[in-house]
C-alpha cells in the first residue's frame, strides 16, 4: 500500500492492539473520506480473517 502521512500515532495505537493477550473491539470513526479504512488496512496489511466495511 501506499505510505502514510500524518498517522503515525494511529497507527502505534492499532498495532499495539495486537500485542495485547486478550481480544480487542476497536471501533475507529470519524468524517467521511478521512482515511479510516486505508488506515486500518495499511497497519493490519492482510491479517484479518473478517472485514466489514459499513456505509451509512
Amino acid at each position: 500500500m501506499a505510505a502514510m502521512t500524518g498517522r503515525e500515532r494511529e497507527a502505534a495505537l492499532l498495532r499495539s492492539f495486537t500485542e495485547m493477550d486478550r481480544s480487542i473491539f476497536a471501533a475507529v470513526y470519524g468524517r467521511r473520506r478521512v482515511g479510516k479504512t486505508f488506515l486500518i488496512r495499511s497497519v493490519f496489511e492482510g491479517r484479518f480473517t473478517f472485514q466489514l466495511t459499513v456505509m451509512w
